[in-house]
């Protein structure tokens, strides 16, 4: 009688990781997951987390393997995330960005109507403040700026130049912080003829 023996080979296999790199942007104070840290290899690599300056932070950090949350992101926490795959025949690190941003705040505003004569100038003021710097783009409900007699000042002022009654509209400051957060602030100009005022 003849045994049969199946033999099975198993095969190390080295960790592979991917991670997307970012970065990742998130409001200050807001829970962030970080993307999956997807690993592969054999045996099963043990996967970690860790902070490129200091450590995770202490009480907010939790993961799951291959995901990193944080709660109640803060400024401090803007840094490189690395997730580790270690297994036998070695440790592979991908590497992702976390950029917390404060969403930007207006401090001065244009007035929310303005009444002005044909063939005036008008300035409509706007500021925002924002970690980091916000940055001030004007539009036109409906419609494009005057072309050619409308321009943004270095203090982001938008004038207005020789307006005539089709000026008349919705004009909008945007304050956008990092490329991606962004609020708006709306001033209607009403343009009368020059008698009518």
């Amino acid at each position: 009688m003849k045994l049969k023996v199946n033999v099975f080979h198993l095969i190390a296999v080295h960790p592979r990781v991917s991670l997307h790199p970012g970065p990742y942007h998130v409001i200050e104070g807001s829970n962030v997951t970080l993307p999956a840290c997807h690993v592969t290899g054999y045996p099963a690599p043990v996967v970690t987390w860790r902070k490129l300056s200091g450590q995770l932070p202490q009480g907010r950090a939790r993961y799951n393997n291959t995901v990193l949350q944080i709660l109640n992101v803060r400024k401090v926490d803007s840094d490189a995330y690395f997730c580790s795959a270690v297994n036998l025949l070695g440790n592979v690190e991908k590497i992702t960005l976390l950029v917390v941003v404060s969403l930007p705040e207006f401090t001065d505003k244009p007035p929310g109507k303005v009444t002005v004569a044909t063939g005036t100038t008008l300035t409509l003021n706007c500021s925002a403040a924002g970690d980091p710097r916000p940055v001030i783009t004007w539009k036109r409900q409906r419609a494009a700026l005057p072309v050619g007699r409308s321009h943004k000042t270095t203090d982001d002022a938008l004038v207005l130049r020789d307006l005539t009654k089709e000026d008349a509209g919705n004009y909008i400051c945007v304050a956008t912080s990092a490329g991606v957060f962004s609020i708006e602030t709306i001033s209607y100009v009403e343009v009368l003829a020059r008698g009518k005022i």
